[in-house]
């Protein structure tokens, strides 16, 4: 068990004027014939009924895009690897002997992190990303945990040993499944989560909310996710995984009052994983903190100070 080492905490608030909440969910109007489906389904045929749940949680309902072109797009090396039968989009930035790795979340892609590539890049480092399975330019239509984390092995194994790790939501979750289960040789200097769920209730929950699923169904569909993960959920949560992850240090950043992932989970992983530190950011949501300077300026102090 690793030792429970503590680093610091830090607050960053927005700056005044650009506060913002996540704004309410809202749901397509498609979405109150799937809850009759489910709702009637639910009460004859949990099984099915959480298969269906289980095809729209791993279908991304869009894929990001860029309507404008910027600079730091401009100057990525764009190439392509294969993951299975599919291809994959990446691209790279910098000529440094270390690597950091971005890592996107749901419905986002690898440029969405484009933020922190100037300043990792002024320090010296070779910046990798990459669109995932069904994400931004990439290939597939369908992807889920295990699936996505075999593409974040694929890229590591294609650009080599990594110095750090910065994963935004879903990617999170992903990676930490990578590290832990498909590449526990692996070790990575520093680890930077970003309003990254600690456990899959979360997501559970949403669907339930979304598709007004009873517990039978809700049953079910833990069990689907099981099989598709291949461990139980416990096994595949990151809030369980620290101790099967050579990771040396890790900064958790969430925002105090994030709409789409509680700030709860980044109390969790900082409680729960040895050598952490905690980023915690007010009124910049899930998304708007990875643009915020003074995010991006901390995250790579993390990642450039020495062991």
């Amino acid at each position: 068990m690793p030792t429970m080492q503590k680093g610091k905490i830090e607050v960053i608030r927005a700056p005044l004027g650009e506060e913002i909440l996540e704004p309410e969910r809202h749901y397509p109007p498609l979405i109150y014939l799937a809850r009759l489906y489910f709702r009637l389904a639910g009460m004859c045929c949990a099984r099915r009924a959480a298969q269906r749940a289980y095809r729209l949680l791993s279908t991304p309902m869009h894929r990001a895009r860029h309507r404008h072109s910027d600079e730091i797009i401009e100057q990525a090396r764009i190439f392509e690897f294969m993951y299975g039968k599919q291809i994959l989009k990446g691209y790279e930035w910098g000529q440094g002997s270390q690597t950091v790795l971005l890592v996107h979340g749901w419905e986002s892609r690898g440029t969405g992190l484009r933020n922190f590539v100037p300043e990792l890049t002024n320090k010296g480092f070779r910046v990798v990303a990459f669109d995932g399975p069904a994400h931004g330019e990439s290939g597939g239509r369908r992807t889920n945990l295990v699936h996505f984390a075999g593409a974040i092995r694929a890229i590591l194994r294609r650009i080599g040993p990594v110095h750090a790790i910065i994963a935004h939501s879903f990617g999170g979750v992903a990676t930490g499944y990578t590290l832990a289960w498909l590449l526990p040789e692996w070790t990575v200097s520093r680890l930077v989560l970003i309003g990254v769920p600690a456990q899959h209730h979360a997501m559970i929950d949403e669907m339930r909310q979304m598709l007004h699923l009873n517990d039978r169904v809700i049953q079910a569909l833990a069990q689907l996710l099981e099989q598709k993960f291949q461990r139980s959920l416990h096994q595949a949560e990151l809030i369980n995984l620290a101790d099967r992850i050579g990771v040396a240090r890790t900064l958790i950043v969430h925002d105090r009052y994030d709409g789409i992932v509680p700030f709860d989970s980044a109390k969790a992983l900082y409680d729960t994983w040895p050598h952490t530190e905690l980023l915690i950011t007010e009124y910049l949501g899930h998304f708007k903190l990875m643009k915020n300077p003074e995010v991006v300026q901390r995250v790579t102090q993390f990642i450039a100070q020495a062991d």
